[in-house]
């Protein structure tokens, strides 16, 4: 596989084995192609914490199946893309003996979440919604620090903005579990 412009396209596994870029960054693979992101400021990682830390208490509590943040999914081939939400959930049933895989996991997440850093534009996080969604995400969020919004993308093309005083729930991350819930406002304190 080369690209349009002669270089060659990578798979997964060949980009799994890369060494982490020098001047840091999360790396993802973007149709065989290594794009590489600078780390993220301050608040954008305490509020992917925050909803990853709540995601993941109820996921372990009710025995779900997974939840973390920055892993990797391979969510198309040939030409191979992988994209790392910043957060995840995955359900047990998708899971080998009840764990997510070493490397890459085969396939999209159940939910993934991410929160729009001040430089990323309209056109970037659509782009990321579209590969998740083509992809069988079931829910995808876009955290919006500036707005201080939850959108919550379902498949079909069923999109519901949250905003302060409102509360995510367990439908919303797509757990089959009711009792979730998440103050939008929590989020963004």
């Amino acid at each position: 596989m080369t690209a349009p412009h002669g270089t060659k396209l990578l798979t997964a596994d060949e980009f799994y084995a890369l060494p982490d870029p020098p001047e840091g960054g999360k790396m993802e693979l973007i149709r065989g192609e290594v794009v590489t992101h600078m780390p993220v400021g301050g608040p954008h990682g305490r509020i992917a914490l925050r909803v990853g830390s709540r995601l993941l208490a109820f996921v372990d509590d009710k025995r779900l199946g997974d939840a973390g943040v920055e892993v990797g999914f391979r969510l198309s081939r040939e030409p191979d893309t992988v994209r790392a939400p910043d957060v995840h959930f995955v359900r047990a049933e998708r899971l080998t003996d009840g764990r997510m895989p070493r490397a890459f996991f085969p396939g999209c997440p159940d939910l993934a979440v991410e929160v729009v850093s001040p430089d990323e534009t309209d056109a970037e996080i659509n782009k990321k919604l579209k590969q998740y969604v083509d992809a069988g995400t079931p829910r995808v969020w876009i955290v919006r620090p500036e707005q201080e919004t939850v959108t919550v993308h379902r498949q079909g093309g069923d999109a519901h903005t949250y905003a302060s005083g409102d509360a995510l729930t367990s439908d919303d991350a797509g757990f089959g579990e009711p009792g979730f819930e998440l103050l939008v406002s929590t989020i963004f304190e």
